[in-house]
C-alpha cells in the first residue's frame, strides 16, 4: 500500500474526534464509567468487556504519543543551537522519531475516546498535531479549544 493511504485527511480526523460519543449514561449502558485519568483497577465485575478494551485503548494509545513526543522533543533540545553538520548527524534519529511520533498519532485519533475529557485531550491533539497552521483561523481553533474546555468544568 501506499504511505498515502495510511494518512488520514485532516477533515478525517476531525470527523472522527467529532463524531465521538459525548457522553457515557451510566443508567443505559451499565456497564460504563466516565474517568479523566487512565483505568488503574481491574474491570469490575459484570462490566461489558468490549467498553473496557476501548477504554485502555485510548489511554495506552495517548501514553504512547506522549512517549514519542518526549523522544522527538529530547532530540530537538540535543540539537538546539547545535551547527549543521551536527544537526544534520541527528536528522535520521530525528526522522525516525517524527515518524514514530506521527503513527502514535494516528493510534490515538483511531482509539475511541472513552469520555469527554478524553475528546477535550482529542480535540487539543488535533488543533495542536494534524491541522497545518494557518489553515484554520486562529480564533476559531481558540473558540473550539476553550469550548470543550468550558466542557469539563463542573455546572453550578
Amino acid at each position: 500500500m501506499a504511505d498515502g493511504q495510511h494518512n488520514p485527511s485532516r477533515r478525517a480526523l476531525l470527523g472522527a474526534a467529532v463524531g465521538t460519543p459525548l457522553l457515557r449514561h451510566p443508567g443505559l449502558d451499565p456497564g460504563s464509567t466516565s474517568s479523566s485519568g487512565p483505568p488503574s483497577a481491574p474491570a469490575p465485575v459484570g462490566r461489558w468487556m468490549p467498553d473496557r478494551v476501548r477504554h485502555d485503548d485510548w489511554w495506552l494509545a495517548l501514553s504512547a504519543f506522549r512517549a514519542a513526543e518526549a523522544e522527538v522533543a529530547a532530540i530537538e533540545a540535543a540539537t538546539a543551537g547545535r551547527s549543521a553538520d551536527e544537526e544534520e548527524a541527528w536528522l535520521p534519529r530525528h526522522d525516525a522519531a517524527c515518524a514514530a511520533m506521527d503513527d502514535a498519532l494516528a493510534r490515538a485519533f483511531a482509539a475511541p475516546a472513552p469520555d469527554l475529557t478524553a475528546l477535550a485531550a482529542k480535540i487539543e491533539l488535533l488543533f495542536d498535531h494534524a491541522i497545518e497552521p494557518g489553515s484554520v483561523d486562529e480564533e476559531v481553533a481558540e473558540a473550539v479549544l476553550r469550548d470543550s474546555r468550558q466542557l469539563l468544568l463542573p455546572r453550578r
